[in-house]
C-alpha cells in the first residue's frame, strides 16, 4: 500500500484520540453539522506544517504530539473564518475549498498550488501521486446525482468489517493499494473498496461531485517573507499563534 510517510495529527480530548481532527468535537454547530471539508483542510495543512513545504506562521506554536481539541478548534475556526467559508446547508464548496487553499499559500509564501477536480480516468493516478509525494489528498464522496437513495460503504478492521456508510462527504485518503483506500473521517480510520467507489461515483454521483483536490508543488518564492499577523480577535489557547 502506498500511504503517507507520517501519521495523521493526532488530536486529543479527555483520554481520547482522533487521527486526524473530528468535526464532532468542533464548537461551531455549524462547523459540526457542515465541517467535514474545513477538517480535511484543517487536517492537510497541519500536515504540511509539520512535515512538508508548507510550514506557515499560522500554526505557530502547535505541540508536536497530541494536539489539544481546544487548539485544533481554535486553528480550524480561524481557517474557516479567513478561508474556508461554510455554507449551510451545502458545507464547503469545493471551488471555495481549493481557492481558500490557494489563498493561503499565497499569503504564507508556500510552494503549493491547489485545484479542483482531475479527469476521472486519472482520480487514481493522481492520487497515488501525491501520496508518493507525501500530501494527504482531500476526497469528496460526492452527493448522488440524481437521485438520492444511495451511500458508499465504509469498512474497518484487518477483516474489512462494515463500519458505516457515507455520501456527500469529505474525507482524507492517507493510503492507496489496489484494491483498497484508506481514509481518515470523524477522526477515525476507514477502508474503502476501490471497486465500490468507481461503481458509486458511475452509477450514483458522477465525476464532477466525486473527486479530489489536485495539489502541486511549485517554485519556492524568492522572497519568502511572511504576511503581518493581524490583531487577535479572541485570545488564543497555549499551542496556536494567533494571526
Amino acid at each position: 500500500m502506498v500511504t503517507l510517510k507520517n501519521p495523521s495529527p493526532v488530536v486529543e480530548r479527555g483520554g481520547q484520540r482522533t487521527s486526524g481532527g473530528s468535526q464532532r468535537w468542533l464548537k461551531s454547530e455549524t462547523a459540526q453539522k457542515y465541517g467535514c471539508g474545513l477538517v480535511a483542510a484543517t487536517d492537510l495543512l497541519l500536515y504540511l506544517h509539520r512535515y512538508g513545504e508548507g510550514t506557515s506562521d499560522f500554526f505557530r506554536g502547535i505541540p508536536e504530539g497530541p494536539i489539544p481539541w481546544e487548539v485544533y478548534d481554535y486553528c480550524a475556526d480561524r481557517l474557516r473564518k479567513r478561508y474556508l467559508p461554510l455554507l449551510p446547508p451545502f458545507g464547503l464548496n469545493a471551488w471555495v475549498l481549493a481557492g481558500g487553499l490557494n489563498r493561503y499559500f499565497r499569503e504564507y509564501r508556500l510552494p503549493c498550488r491547489a485545484r479542483w477536480g482531475v479527469p476521472p480516468g486519472r482520480l487514481w493516478q493522481a492520487m497515488e501521486s501525491m501520496l508518493v509525494r507525501d500530501i494527504p489528498v482531500i476526497l469528496c464522496i460526492g452527493v448522488n446525482f440524481p437521485f438520492p437513495r444511495h451511500k458508499l460503504g465504509l469498512y474497518q478492521g484487518e477483516g474489512h468489517c462494515e463500519a458505516g456508510a457515507t455520501r456527500a462527504h469529505y474525507v482524507t485518503v492517507t493510503g492507496l493499494d489496489k484494491d483498497w483506500m484508506r481514509i481518515s473521517s470523524w477522526g477515525q480510520i476507514y477502508d474503502i473498496r476501490r471497486e465500490e467507489f468507481d461503481r458509486y461515483r458511475r452509477w450514483h454521483s458522477c465525476g464532477f461531485y466525486t473527486n479530489l483536490v489536485w495539489i502541486k508543488r511549485t517554485p519556492s518564492p524568492a522572497a519568502a517573507q511572511r504576511p503581518q499577523a493581524l490583531p487577535p480577535r479572541r485570545s488564543a489557547p497555549n499551542g496556536c499563534a494567533k494571526a
